[in-house]
């Protein structure tokens, strides 16, 4: 049986700088480098400035949610087992070299991590025909989305609205 995500957390003993670093390895890994400006460029474009830098500011003032939010990425993408022999990569990384990140770059990355997991983390996809009572036929989509964490709602919210 593969260990839980708090299992391997645990057993490498990774403290909130840890999950901090894994999370800025891991999206560094998977998106090949792409900077902080650019992830906020995207966020901007799909959920307004304004509101991406409200939650921006409120991850950089609350370090717990700052950390809850990397633990929701990074346990999103433990999910999908394709993924974890990276994410166990990027834990060890984080052991060896702990070098001081802006709080500020942390939060971005949280955000464009649950971002993503938002916009593409579809739970249900269902699309039905049927006949209209004019005997013409209609087709309905119906998405349903994973729901990372309730603590963390105000931040998928911002990027839900455009899926929908």
């Amino acid at each position: 049986m593969t260990p839980s995500f708090a299992d391997e957390l645990n057993t490498r003993a990774i403290d909130t700088d840890g999950v901090h670093q894994a999370l800025r390895y891991y999206l560094a890994e998977r998106l090949d480098d792409l900077p902080p400006e650019d992830m906020l460029e995207k966020m901007y474009d799909a959920a307004g400035k304004d509101r991406v830098d409200a939650v921006h500011s409120d991850l950089t003032r609350d370090p717990r949610a700052l950390e809850s939010a990397a633990l929701a990425v990074l346990s999103a993408a433990w999910s999908d087992e394709s993924e974890q022999n990276r994410i166990r990569a990027v834990l060890t990384e984080t052991k060896g070299k702990l070098p001081v990140i802006e709080v500020g770059i942390i939060a971005i990355a949280c955000m464009y991590g649950m971002y993503l997991r938002t916009t593409r983390g579809i739970k249900r996809y269902e699309k039905t025909t049927t006949r209209k009572p004019d005997g013409t036929f209609v087709e309905k989509e119906k998405i349903e989305y994973t729901d990372p964490t309730r603590p963390l709602g105000a931040i998928t919210d911002i990027f839900r609205q455009i899926r929908q």
